[in-house]
């Protein structure tokens, strides 16, 4: 291909817009086209018109006039650590050259130094400093990927506290479920005891009645008035008193303490 997108790469950082490389080269040749019209041996807006068309190929000429365009130095490499053609521009200083290596004598790439910013060097931007849009960048994708990693760990606290208060939810439903169920067990327990006590005494009540009614209901023993053959002296009547004797004298009242003596 042509060296407009290497050239394109390296001052605007992006090779699609080699036409805008490529028409500016064009115009500059025509602006200075009694200097460059001594290295064509065709009719030079013949010459021009030709080059114009992104299917036609650049050459040296290209190069010299984008390196005076850009004031940056053109260094051409194959196959090879040093370049094997340099263009310069009308100025010297320390810009970083625009480096492109040559391919079977038809295609050109675009080689970078990635150690030392390129993009920009040679726009004539007042205050421009190379590499710090890339800087830049680099600070607010940082940034970016920094507040992406917090906003991610808040939402995995979120996720887990979440799931913390669910388990712990469910472990308080549980355990106010058992303690209800105990509850409920103790009560039923209680409400057994009574009843069952009360049984209990009605039982030993009526068996004591019916132990009371069935000694009521017996008839005692009758006593025989003849002497027990085994004592045979033995009455089972007790003998009144003994009548008096007849000369035993009649048994008066004792004196009243009133009468008279």
């Amino acid at each position: 291909t042509c060296v407009s997108p290497p050239a394109a790469d390296q001052v605007y950082g992006d090779q699609d817009m080699h036409e805008v490389v490529r028409k500016h080269c064009m115009d500059y040749l025509m602006k200075n086209a009694d200097y460059f019209s001594n290295y064509v041996t065709e009719d030079f807006t013949t010459y021009i018109n030709r080059k114009r068309k992104s299917t036609c190929h650049g050459n040296h000429i290209e190069m010299q006039a984008m390196a005076e365009m850009y004031n940056r130095p053109v260094e051409v490499y194959q196959y090879g650590t040093e370049p094997i053609n340099t263009f310069h521009g009308i100025q010297h200083n320390e810009d970083e050259p625009i480096r492109v290596s040559y391919h079977r004598n038809i295609h050109y790439n675009s080689v970078v130094n990635p150690n030392k910013a390129t993009i920009g060097v040679g726009l004539g931007l007042p205050s421009f400093k190379p590499g710090l849009a890339e800087q830049s960048l680099m600070k607010s994708a940082i940034k970016t990927s920094e507040e992406s990693w917090i906003e991610q760990q808040m939402l995995e606290d979120k996720k887990r506290a979440t799931d913390w208060e669910a388990t712990n939810e469910a472990i308080e439903e549980q355990v106010a479920r058992e303690s209800y169920l105990q509850w409920l067990r103790d009560q039923e327990k209680q409400a057994r005891q009574p009843r069952k006590a009360s049984a209990t005494c009605s039982s030993a009540t009526a068996a004591a009645a019916s132990g009371l009614e069935e000694w009521s209901g017996r008839s005692p023993r009758p006593r025989s008035a003849a002497p027990s053959p085994e004592h045979p002296g033995l009455h089972p009547e007790t003998p009144g008193p003994k009548p008096p004797s007849p000369g035993a004298p009649p048994a008066g009242k004792p004196p009243s303490p009133c009468a008279p003596g």
